[in-house]
């Protein structure tokens, strides 16, 4: 007796393989350029003869990736779970200030001009400094991704209230909106796009000053394992540990799109 497959569950069951390799084929520009980016490094490796500690093989990274996974795994979790503090920390305070600014023409012509300043200023520059005040550990890594953080949440967020059309503040006053209500439900909204392009780069530059921080002060994470191999002259785990924290970044950013276009999905990006 024949089974009958018609149905939903059996055009589910037929259709992922199609739905894979449409995928697939939509990443091909993608697929393509990592080929060929790992045959030149086979090549130039071959024809060069580089010793492995100036350049090893992928077989090698590879290699050190597989026999090594637990230790990144590990290193990896702590480096996310430092850059989410951060991330936090520094994104509301820049969030909350901006606000602040926005309403305070005080603030504005007084403190403004002022954090613009210190924003030039390279984060790596006040490590000594957070060391003095937060120790080795947890404190100085969050507290240099915060830092960097907060200058871009908060000039990102202040770039989309003062870029609201009048014209709908005013439709909003005509209705009777309190200020409270204004910003609420019309100048945030407006300004979401803005305030997304800070947050997917805010939580990359997280991930970079955490990493930063690791190999100065830390003795755990992403950026210390870069370190440690670099003492041992292990140049083949150097560049898988920085393969690991490429990958997290890339994922970071991914949560960042997909966040954006369930929030402003009539601004987001397209794919990439």
């Amino acid at each position: 007796m024949a089974v009958k497959t018609d149905g939903p569950q059996a055009s589910r069951a037929n259709g992922w393989p199609s739905r894979v390799l449409a995928k697939l084929w939509e990443t091909k520009e993608l697929l393509i350029t990592l080929t060929a980016i790992v045959v030149f490094w086979i090549v130039i490796v071959e024809v060069r003869d580089f010793h492995p500690i100036v350049l090893p093989p992928p077989g090698a990274v590879v290699e050190a990736l597989v026999q090594n996974a637990g230790d990144y795994v590990g290193a990896g979790f702590i480096t996310f779970y430092e850059m989410i503090l951060g991330f936090i920390a520094g994104g509301l305070l820049g969030f909350v200030s901006a606000i602040g600014i926005y309403y305070s023409p005080f603030l504005r012509r007084s403190l403004y001009p002022l954090l613009l300043g210190f924003r030039i200023v390279p984060k790596v520059a006040f490590v000594p400094l957070f060391l003095v005040w937060f120790g080795i550990g947890v404190g100085v890594k969050v507290a240099l991704a915060s830092f960097a953080i907060f200058f871009l949440i908060l000039i990102q967020t202040l770039l989309g209230l003062t870029s609201v059309d009048p014209a709908l503040v005013e439709l909003g006053r005509s209705l009777g909106m309190r200020e409270v209500s204004l910003l609420r439900r019309i100048r945030l909204p407006a300004a979401l796009p803005a305030i997304m392009v800070g947050v997917k780069l805010g939580i990359t530059y997280a991930l970079t000053n955490v990493v930063v921080a690791e190999m100065v002060v830390a003795t755990n994470g992403l950026g210390f394992l870069v370190v440690e191999a670099r003492s041992l002259i292990r140049t083949d785990e150097m560049i898988a540990a920085i393969f690991v924290v490429a990958f997290i970044g890339l994922a970071v950013y991914a949560v960042g799109l997909w966040v954006e276009r369930r929030t402003v999905f009539w601004y987001a990006e397209d794919d990439v």
